[in-house]
């Protein structure tokens, strides 16, 4: 088969990251996917993991109490976001949607003993009528729950895995550090998308469900409280088990971004201090993960080095590792991880270790599947995460390596295209994969070129290294972006390095562009919408 596990269908992760190069390509009707894919959110902040046919159809779970994925919040924010930047539509935050409801309940440590399947799958009120939120409030609940459900260690817990499937036995005490980062940046990134909304409404003020209410502590000292954060959250399930209350409270907006931005920098400082492993000869990287028995998993160990990508991906997509912690961990990867002939970076270095109190993936021959092998997924999420901090050579060299690898068939023994992972051998396996594929393809348009949009208008802030430009120094790229066909071309002539030229000038079918902090050049929603139909020649200058 071209899948790796299960048959071939999709699952939660799909469902955002489909929309993702669906944005990029053919952004119509992805607004209403989005809306509709809200609606597998349960009311606790887990969310519906068996798929049906069609947009926004959820099935609910009858085999009792169901695994719970501790990463699948973080994934419906960041489409959220790629899709306002891309058209501009931050009103679809205020969208009303409903809520999936089954018999799991209290973020998949109880059953509702009150439910049944007569009841249908739509979370109701007391009084038995059907609910529905704001998409905001959506994702509220899914980034605040996930900041309380925390282990011995203040993070986040693993439960039933993360992104690695394969970190599935240490549901108990394992706690995912890498994701910790990961939801870190969502805060912040959510606080910001806030403060678009505020900027863009009368008000000032959004509705929320009564329940809700308490999530917004912004008292530092519960933060640091392990069991005063697991008390305040078992309230919020138990308020919430079978219906609630249907009552709403208004909030201000500016506060309420504010209120998410001080738990994003409390867990930016308290992770800096307590997951940064030291290393020697000017290595560092961050620790990703504690097992079972409570014990952070990376370090230097008897057996040797021991670290994951994971962990690093994260904290910088995240913005939780600094900019000189960032070249540390770039020297680390590449000493520990990069194996040029199979694909670029390794999952994680030999533990020498059937670690079964972490996950099935230490049975896995090093080199196979989720134990060492290339995982293209990360690979590209860690290019990605380099490119965003501005080390675009760094993030290049890992997206070109995977290329390279899987394009070169005496290696890869594959028809192009993005495999699952390459094996120790170079071997690409399993085809059927769209999340690589989705985010290779978002890295090379938003970061490598710096087509992206912000709210709406669109940017040009080009990270292409001197060898991406052809003889006569262009780099050009064409694209549909606010319904207009647009030809993107950079101009290079002096073959400048990237950090070496700046955006000179630039024009769209002769008009002049606002050039911003001489890193970008930006064409305003409100140009956009009066160009004609036929394809525009947006020329960039960089000097």
């Amino acid at each position: 088969p071209h899948h790796d596990y299960g048959r071939g269908g999709r699952g939660w992760r799909d469902l955002w990251q489909d929309c993702l190069s669906l944005l990029l390509m053919d952004p119509d009707g992805v607004g209403q996917m989005i809306e509709k894919n809200f609606g597998g959110v349960r009311i606790d902040g887990t969310n519906a993991t068996i798929i049906g046919d069609g947009d926004g159809s959820f099935i609910a779970d009858r085999n009792g109490i169901a695994r719970v994925w501790m990463d699948h919040a973080l994934w419906p924010q960041m489409t959220t976001k790629l899709y306002i930047d891309q058209t501009g539509d931050i009103d679809i935050l205020n969208r009303q949607v409903l809520y999936f409801k089954d018999a799991q309940s209290c973020r998949g440590t109880k059953i509702d003993p009150l439910w049944d399947a007569a009841q249908g799958s739509l979370q109701r009120t007391k009084e038995g009528a059907v609910y529905s939120g704001s998409i905001l409030e959506h994702l509220l609940i899914q980034q605040l729950t996930a900041f309380y459900e925390v282990g011995d260690h203040n993070i986040y817990r693993l439960r039933g895995a993360d992104w690695n499937d394969a970190l599935d036995m240490a549901s108990e005490h394992g706690e995912s550090a890498a994701f910790t980062y990961a939801y870190t940046g969502n805060l912040r990134e959510l606080a910001g998308m806030i403060r678009l909304l505020d900027s863009a409404c009368d008000s000032g003020e959004t509705e929320l469900m009564e329940e809700l209410k308490p999530l917004l502590s912004s008292d530092p000292a519960l933060f640091e409280n392990i069991d005063a954060k697991k008390e305040l959250l078992g309230r919020y399930t138990q308020s919430c088990c079978h219906h609630i209350s249907g009552k709403r409270f208004r909030v201000n907006l500016a506060e309420l971004a504010e209120n998410l931005e001080r738990k994003a920098d409390w867990l930016t400082g308290f992770l800096r201090k307590q997951e940064w492993i030291e290393g020697k000869d000017g290595e560092g990287w961050y620790n990703s993960y504690y097992d079972d028995h409570g014990r952070a998993v990376e370090g230097y160990f008897s057996s040797g080095v021991r670290m994951m990508l994971t962990g690093q991906v994260f904290a910088i997509m995240g913005n939780v590792a600094s900019d000189q912690q960032i070249r540390r961990i770039i020297k680390s990867a590449d000493r520990y991880l990069y194996r040029k002939e199979i694909g670029g970076y390794r999952l994680n270095t030999d533990f020498h270790e059937l670690k079964f109190d972490m996950g099935r993936m230490f049975g896995f021959a090093y080199g196979e599947k989720e134990n060492g092998a290339v995982f293209s997924h990360m690979t590209v999420m860690y290019a990605n995460a380099l490119y965003r901090r501005g080390f675009a050579k760094e993030g290049w060299k890992a997206l070109r390596t995977l290329a390279g690898t899987a394009l070169d068939f005496d290696t890869s023994r594959i028809y192009p295209g993005i495999p699952e992972y390459f094996r120790s051998d170079g071997r690409g396996m399993y085809h059927y994969l769209t999340g690589a594929a989705s985010w290779f393809m978002m890295t090379m348009i938003t970061q490598a070129f710096g087509v992206r949009g912000e709210a709406g208008d669109l940017l040009l802030a080009p990270k292409l290294t001197a060898e991406q430009f052809d003889e006569q120094g262009r780099a050009s790229l064409s694209l549909v972006f606010a319904g207009k066909k647009l030809e993107i071309v950079y101009e290079n002539e002096g073959m400048k390095e990237y950090g070496d030229y700046t955006v000179g000038s630039a024009s769209c079918s002769g008009a002049e562009l606002q050039i911003k902090d001489s890193c970008c050049a930006v064409i305003r929603r409100s140009m956009l919408e009066t160009l004609s139909d036929e394809c525009h020649r947006v020329t960039v200058k960089l000097i």
